[in-house]
């Protein structure tokens, strides 16, 4: 296709770190770029509690073993959305309750939240599709009126905002990131988790290093090495986090070119939408976005394959979402 449905982010500057890695003798037990990337989110993305793991789901996995989901409890999640939303849950025994959501977002409608609450409901997860903020301030009024976690689904969106100066990642008890290869700040496979609510914090810490004490021992307030409960190998590698520190640092940079793109295509599309032709994003509503994807809405299935169909004859590699 000579228009690819996407190319994986290179800025050129990951061989330098990759190369520092691979000739260091000690790199890899030292984790100096694992440390770099969650002190950048720390300093960037205001969140106080974030690591990386191998990848979004199982950040989103993590959650689910915090909140100590169980067979019988129910979690509320958008009918919109990737399936490790509810894989993560599912394997655990939760049924997921699935709520619709906005035509203009594709983010959960709140305001149809409330009524698929019951007794056994533990949590909401949120997803904000394509860099487009949910209304957390409604959101967290009923998560707190009902004592439910929120968990925030931010695969999408990097350095995007809610409000001016309010990062997507900080709204949910725990929010989990993406950096595979299909996002703007990529490291080819990784994630990364925030603990917002700190009370949460220890349960992360054992679920998140092989479901031991691992981090109470090395910091002498245990005095041996135990398992407590159940966990896996969830960190991301050295090498990969070297490649994601030199996206970071030119994460500004790579989402205005993202936002260049959309706004081009809105542009040159914006007739056909006025003609009620096509429907697609609004990137001007309150909030930054980062310009992560850009879709076309047809009315119907047929328009939308015969779309597709079109696209691909003249080399355009469209995908449906």
């Amino acid at each position: 296709m000579k228009i690819p449905f996407f190319k994986t982010t290179v800025t050129g500057e990951e061989i330098k770190y990759l190369q520092q890695v691979l000739t260091g003798s000690d790199s890899f037990a030292n984790k100096t770029f694992v440390t770099k990337c969650e002190n950048w989110f720390h300093e960037n993305h205001q969140v106080k509690n974030f690591f990386l793991t191998k990848s979004c789901t199982d950040s989103l996995e993590l959650a689910a073993l915090m909140l100590n989901i169980n067979e019988g409890d129910e979690i509320i999640l958008p009918s919109y959305s990737f399936v490790s939303c509810g894989n993560a849950f599912a394997l655990f025994g939760a049924k997921c309750v699935f709520v619709d959501i906005l035509p203009d977002t594709m983010n959960i409608d709140e305001t149809k939240i409330e009524a698929a609450i019951t007794t056994r409901t533990k949590a909401i997860v949120t997803l904000n599709y394509a860099s487009a903020a949910c209304n957390y301030d409604a959101i967290r009024n009923i998560a707190r009126k009902n004592n439910l976690y929120i968990i925030e689904d931010n695969a999408h969106g990097i350095l995007a905002e809610y409000k001016k100066g309010k990062y997507l990642g900080q709204f949910g008890d725990i929010a989990t990131f993406s950096f595979d290869h299909l996002k703007n700040v990529s490291c080819g496979q990784g994630g990364g988790i925030a603990i917002n609510n700190e009370d949460l914090l220890q349960s992360f810490f054992v679920h998140y290093e092989f479901g031991t004490n691992r981090r109470s021992f090395f910091n002498g307030n245990a005095n041996r090495y135990e398992w407590k409960n159940l966990g896996s190998n969830y960190p991301l590698s050295e090498l990969n986090a070297a490649m994601l520190f030199a996206q970071l640092e030119n994460a500004e940079k790579i989402n205005a070119k993202f936002v260049q793109f959309v706004s081009l295509y809105s542009e040159l599309l914006s007739d056909l939408r006025k003609d009620d032709k096509i429907d697609f994003p609004d990137i001007s509503k309150e909030g930054k976005q980062n310009g992560h994807c850009f879709f076309i809405k047809a009315k119907d299935l047929t328009e939308r394959n015969d779309l597709i169909k079109f696209l691909h004859d003249r080399e355009i590699n469209a995908q449906f979402h």
